[in-house]
């Protein structure tokens, strides 16, 4: 977009002649049909996630009892009949606690705290609304595995950085959690249901992997450090948008580029 109306669009209004029409390529059709498919899968996500999150919603609130946690959750809490144990931060613009009434009659109230403290993570990191946004987003890699490795590894973050927020960085706390997960994980031998906007305590396929890193002696990665590149990056882009903005002959290029690309194949 940046480059779009900083370098394309000047050169399109110095340079294109005014006409009533203009016969396109196959390559223009092809690209804006691209696009168009890409923004309709994404809307129908969007649809698609909200409707799924309403759905298991509405069906785990049927019945529900008003939870009231202490520390609080900070957001409404609720204990719900299921038979699956499912604690999770559901929705994105009015999010709410679940947890079902098996989970909170096997735990103390100091486990109960600590999951409460790890779903209090994914809320102030508001990672139910960034599952929604990278599910509905246009993506190429949509229909590839790159694009489930990416949002594997993604889940795999944010649930290590809620986990970190839980326990402090305290050892004895990272022991507790884990051995919790396990203690729920043993509840029932069923998968909780999933959807973009629905932050669970526990995925079966990836507890192992949580477990492991919370014995761990280390408490988690540190700060990343600062990174140089990046800057120099930027700096270079915008010293080349103003060359170019700058030189009529380079807007004349770039308008030349773009027609060729209209009329490509025509």
């Amino acid at each position: 977009m940046a480059g779009v109306g900083a370098v394309i669009l000047p050169a399109f209004l110095v340079f294109e002649p005014v006409r009533a029409f203009e016969a396109v390529g196959p390559a223009l059709i092809g690209l804006a049909l691209l696009g168009l498919a890409l923004l309709a899968t994404g809307t129908g996500a969007a649809v698609l996630t909200a409707f799924t999150t309403w759905r298991i919603e509405r069906r785990w609130l049927r019945a529900a009892r008003p939870l009231d946690f202490n520390p609080p959750a900070g957001v409404p809490a609720y204990a719900v009949d299921s038979f699956i144990p499912i604690v999770a931060l559901v929705g994105v613009f009015a999010p709410k606690l679940i947890a079902a009434r098996t989970v909170i009659e096997a735990c103390n109230r100091d486990e109960l705290a600590n999951i409460v403290a790890h779903e209090r993570g994914h809320l102030h990191a508001r990672d139910n609304l960034k599952r929604w946004l990278m599910a509905c987003a246009p993506d190429l890699l949509r229909w590839m595995p790159a694009h489930r490795a990416i949002a594997l590894a993604w889940d795999d973050a944010a649930e290590d950085a809620a986990d970190d927020a839980a326990t402090a960085g305290q050892e004895a706390a990272r022991l507790d959690l884990a051995a919790l997960l396990v203690k729920v994980a043993r509840l029932s031998a069923g998968q909780a249901p999933t959807a973009a906007t629905i932050s669970p305590f526990i995925e079966r396929d990836r507890l192992d992997r949580r477990v492991r890193r919370l014995l761990s002696s280390a408490p988690g990665p540190d700060a990343p450090p600062r990174m140089v590149v990046p800057p120099l990056i930027a700096t270079g882009l915008v010293a080349t948008l103003l060359t170019i903005l700058n030189s009529p002959a380079a807007l004349k290029t770039v308008h030349d580029a773009v027609e060729a690309v209209v009329t490509f194949g025509r």
